[in-house]
């Protein structure tokens, strides 16, 4: 091919991309919502709590990227609240009891960072719901906690990255078959998974659990033959780095935990 040619290919080219435009890149859509929190204005909240008080039943709540100090109550039916993603949407209770207490029904949480509350990540007071592709961390008591002291909660948390919780990751008072922990990083708190009693009626499988010696207690019976009991190495934005065990060790061939 001649210099002549080459140039006038390139030239037809740059043209082509002149009127057709260059490929864009991927972006993620966003789900279908009832209601938009965006702490900029832009939705139809700027807080969270201001939308859970507007929201009816099986309402879709979308909070776009941010940071949002509060302490989020759910006390609607089937609720789905989720963000834009475990290291884009924060909810940080800044210092208060719990950054989400869900009590209600079948309810949805899912694609937020939850830290900075003075107890539990994520509280459980009744009701079954899922907690899903969460970051909990740095909370001052469990990253998530199902009430003993009232109802009967449950919950299936998949795909969550629970560390840095100074007493426990996820503590159950009381097993019902109801409660799934799967595809889960339980690292770096002062426990891993905690029950009362070790009744064997819940399901824990597909997790890397890291506790120096205390990944699950009272939860034996309960055990999948999948989890890892191995150092996740996370990198500081808690995802897995070079190496971990958890990369494409979920049960669906994706990476264990959120990321």
């Amino acid at each position: 091919m001649t210099r002549v040619t080459v140039v006038t290919v390139l030239m037809l080219a740059c043209l082509a991309l002149v009127f057709t435009g260059c490929p864009k890149k991927q972006t993620v859509a966003l789900p279908d919502y009832d209601i938009l929190v965006a702490a900029d204005g832009s939705g139809d909240f700027e807080s969270i709590g201001a939308a859970l008080m507007a929201a009816d039943e099986g309402d879709v709540i979308f909070v776009r990227a941010g940071t949002y100090y509060e302490d989020v109550e759910v006390e609607t039916d089937r609720v789905k609240l989720i963000g834009a993603g475990p290291d884009r949407t924060v909810i940080d209770a800044d210092g208060e009891y719990a950054a989400v207490t869900i009590d209600a029904d079948n309810c949805r949480v899912e694609g937020f960072c939850l830290r900075g509350a003075d107890s539990h990540g994520a509280y459980v007071r009744d009701g079954h719901h899922a907690i899903q592709h969460c970051l909990i961390i740095e909370n001052g008591d469990r990253g998530v906690y199902f009430s003993s002291f009232s109802g009967e909660p449950s919950a299936v948390i998949d795909h969550c990255t629970i560390v840095e919780n100074e007493v426990s990751g996820i503590y159950i008072p009381a097993q019902t078959s109801k409660t799934r922990v799967t595809n889960c990083i339980i690292a770096g708190n002062g426990r891993g998974i905690v029950a009362d009693d070790d009744e064997g009626l819940m399901t824990v499988d597909w997790n890397c659990a890291w506790e120096d010696g205390d990944e699950f207690d009272r939860v034996e019976e309960s055990l999948g033959e999948n989890n890892i009991i191995e150092d996740p190495n996370l990198d500081r934005s808690f995802q897995p780095g070079p190496g971990s065990p958890c990369i494409g060790a979920a049960s669906d061939g994706t990476n264990i935990g959120c990321f």
